[in-house]
């Protein structure tokens, strides 16, 4: 897991851009599916989404079953036990949402690193004794994203970018549009100066700005907006749609 998780991070930090698959449900089947559709990362959704820490390893298995996508988790909050089980689990990426401060994102990033790089996790290599391939990785991380979704991440965005040990801040679009009095889906034009703010300060900072949109039209508009890790589709909506196009065709 250590080749995957400094190959991805090269790429990254080269300026490749990563489209994925945001998992709401928990169905292996979705999983793999994605996974074989060319996705450069899946994540799963233990915030908002079905995901629960009993349901990690078979989905990471099954997406690595079927492509080499990067396998990311949004955890539900920036809790040092839930993004240690991540780290533990052999996820490659942890999205934690909600990171208001430097202090948080310092958190964060502790949470993932060993003693020796100056963090407080503890040695626990669970996927890698489930594999039966336990190596020495007190070196390794995995990739750590910050979302910047409220008024004070926003207002303190520059500084949490420079904390060491984020790769990446990840933008929720939704909770960020309450932040400048604007609606989901209904931006205005401080939504669209906060979106520009937080990827400038990742450039700035030489980390990955990324973003969750709800489609591929919306990933395009981002990408020539200069963001990188950028959620393309979620399981539901794009099932949803499938089938209610599918069906219109159907009837019609």
């Amino acid at each position: 897991m250590t080749a995957a998780i400094e190959g991805h991070r090269a790429r990254l930090g080269a300026g490749e851009i990563y489209n994925g698959l945001w998992m709401m449900s928990t169905s292996q089947e979705l999983a793999k599916i994605g996974s074989a559709a060319g996705y450069d990362y899946v994540c799963l959704d233990m915030q908002h989404g079905f995901a629960r820490p009993t349901d990690v390893l078979r989905l990471t298995d099954a997406i690595r079953a079927s492509g080499p996508a990067l396998v990311a988790a949004r955890v539900a909050a920036n809790r040092f036990t839930e993004i240690g089980m991540l780290a533990d689990a052999g996820v490659e990426a942890v999205i934690v949402p909600l990171v208001s401060s430097v202090a948080e994102a310092e958190a964060a990033a502790g949470a993932l690193d060993y003693p020796s790089r100056g963090g407080d996790r503890s040695w626990g290599p669970t996927a890698e004794i489930m594999h039966n391939a336990v190596q020495d990785t007190r070196a390794e991380r995995p990739l750590l994203f910050v979302m910047i979704e409220n008024e004070e991440g926003l207002a303190n965005v520059e500084r949490i970018c420079e904390v060491p040990g984020i790769d990446g801040v990840y933008v929720g679009p939704a909770d960020l549009a309450f932040a400048v009095d604007a609606l989901p889906g209904q931006p205005n034009d401080a939504h669209a100066e906060a979106l520009v703010r937080i990827r400038t300060a990742a450039d700035n900072a030489g980390i990955v700005p990324g973003i969750h949109c709800g489609d591929g039209a919306e990933a395009k508009t981002r990408k020539d907006q200069g963001f990188r890790f950028i959620t393309s589709a979620g399981d539901i909506g794009a099932a949803g749609r499938a089938f209610r196009e599918d069906l219109a065709t159907a009837k019609g």
